[in-house]
């Protein structure tokens, strides 16, 4: 078996699918976060913060093929990298939010739900 040096454009290709990738996940998961936070969502439905991570992880399957990334050809690896970048994103994001300014009283404009 021999093995092939990938070409220049083969290499291109490569490191822009990696980096829609990464936007992609790390978007989703800012989204998630603020979704998720006291501006969105009520104190009393704080539980649904999960559901919504779900719902950003699983939104990615369908929206790599609009960015031209085949999700169809994800391995497990390659999807255990775009939950776990969406759950960092996310929870950076929302313990942000939820976390008021030193010394200040965080100021809502929501909830809506």
């Amino acid at each position: 078996m021999e093995y092939k040096t990938p070409t220049r454009e083969e290499k291109v290709a490569a490191h822009v699918r990696g980096i829609k990738i990464v936007l992609l996940a790390s978007l989703m998961g800012a989204v998630a976060g603020f979704l998720s936070s006291p501006y969105f969502l009520s104190p009393d439905r704080a539980s649904f913060s999960f559901l919504i991570l779900a719902l950003a992880i699983y939104a990615q399957k369908y929206l790599f093929p609009l960015i031209g990334v085949k999700s169809s050809e994800f391995a497990f690896k390659d999807w255990f990298f775009v939950s776990f970048m969406t759950f960092c994103y996310w929870y950076v994001t929302w313990t942000i939010i939820l976390n008021p300014p030193i010394g200040g009283q965080p100021q809502l404009f929501g909830p809506f739900f």
